[in-house]
């Protein structure tokens, strides 16, 4: 007998999260570079528990991310999914304490947009995000020229 599970339970399933929406943008020629932020439109959202990393690990990821962060863009997004709590603006003493970096952790870790659409604010083009996945694929003449 084979006890080896299938491959698809050896992949742990990623559903979209406020962190991964704070990076993505419509790459779209039409956009002209300013397909930043994805307005959000929820139907369905997900909030998990903080489950299986302990307080530590979770102000250092916080701490570790909050430099590449848009926060307009994620206070925003959060808002988008009912969570009108974050402060418009992040100072210097929110980023260094405890408690602010634990909660900070739930909103990027622990909200899921399920089912819903993300919007180009420039061109108004729709992705529909089902399952938890966002469908960002556009046509190859519809993309911006990229220079490697």
């Amino acid at each position: 007998t084979n006890d080896k599970p299938p491959a698809e339970a050896l992949v742990e399933r990623v559903e979209m999260r406020l962190l991964t929406h704070n990076t993505l943008t419509n790459n779209a020629a039409e956009a002209k570079g300013n397909g930043f932020p994805l307005k959000i439109t929820a139907k369905s959202i997900r909030v998990d528990e903080n489950t299986g990393t302990d307080g530590e690990k979770q102000v250092m990821f916080v701490n570790g991310v909050l430099p590449s962060l848009d926060w307009n863009a994620l206070v925003e997004a959060a808002t988008a999914l009912g969570v009108p709590t974050l402060p418009a603006m992040l100072s210097v003493e929110m980023a260094a304490d405890e408690e602010f970096c634990k909660a900070l952790y739930h909103v990027l870790m622990n909200l899921h947009l399920m089912e819903g659409m993300l919007t180009c604010p420039v061109t108004g083009r729709e992705f529909p995000v089902q399952d938890g996945i966002a469908n960002m694929i556009i046509e190859e003449e519809e993309a911006a020229a990229v220079r490697l």
